[in-house]
């Protein structure tokens, strides 16, 4: 007995091939999203702040770390603010073709930090990038999974992360975030690759140093995405 035609086609998956540039220095103009759709792609990537804001948040941090090494108290020194997005510091601006196009949050941003400073920064970027995003009037948002090898740090960072994404996911009503996550994340994965990363800004009395280091599990990606989507 032949199988249903019909019912063949309604389970077969439907797949979107998009392109994606890590390093995009240069606005998506509408003849380069005309040449990926000829070339069949069914998406385009585009990040939502440039290098130049990348460098800005990095000196804002390095310089507020430099003063509390300096023995300048904590009250005397409040944590950066980052700057409201000027023209170069992002190459996203509402227009017609905006709806076509991917936003792509900051990788070298870690919400997840131990580090209460860092993890306040990182959250600065995102809720900014999300929420310029929803105002061009993207749909969809790719951000960064949550590093996961954390030390004892893992619980308590993946809430602060879930929290992250909670507050963001109020910046559009149709705004839907897309969260990558490795099918693994063993320890030869470092997040912290990203050129500039915070994650490394971490400062030692935050990071785990009495107990041993955690290591990595078959499922932990599964149970950080469970406490995120929860």
């Amino acid at each position: 007995m032949e199988p249903d035609a019909t019912l063949v086609e309604q389970a077969m998956p439907v797949f979107y091939v998009g392109q994606h540039e890590s390093q995009r220095s240069v606005p998506v103009s509408d003849r380069v999203l005309n040449q990926a759709q000829d070339s069949g792609y069914d998406m385009v990537t585009t990040p939502v702040t440039t290098p130049h804001f990348h460098s800005n948040v990095l000196a804002l941090l390095s310089n507020h770390l430099s003063q509390l090494s300096e023995g300048v108290s904590c009250e005397d020194t409040p944590t950066p603010l980052i700057p409201p997005l000027t023209p170069t510091d992002t190459p996203l601006a509402p227009s017609e073709a905006i709806s076509q196009l991917l936003a792509v949050t900051s990788p070298w941003i870690d919400l997840a930090s131990p580090d209460p400073l860092v993890a306040n920064v990182s959250r600065q970027v995102f809720n900014m990038e999300v929420q310029y995003a929803a105002f061009c009037g993207v749909g969809n948002v790719i951000v960064q999974g949550p590093q996961l090898m954390h030390g004892t740090a893992h619980a308590s960072g993946l809430t602060q992360y879930a929290r992250a994404v909670l507050e963001a996911l109020n910046a559009g009503p149709y705004l839907q975030l897309q969260i990558l996550l490795p099918m693994y994340d063993g320890l030869d994965q470092d997040d912290g690759d990203f050129m500039g990363s915070l994650a490394p800004f971490a400062r030692v009395q935050y990071l785990q140093t009495a107990e041993p280091e955690r290591k990595a599990e078959l499922f932990d990606t599964w149970e950080a995405w469970d406490v995120i989507r929860s």
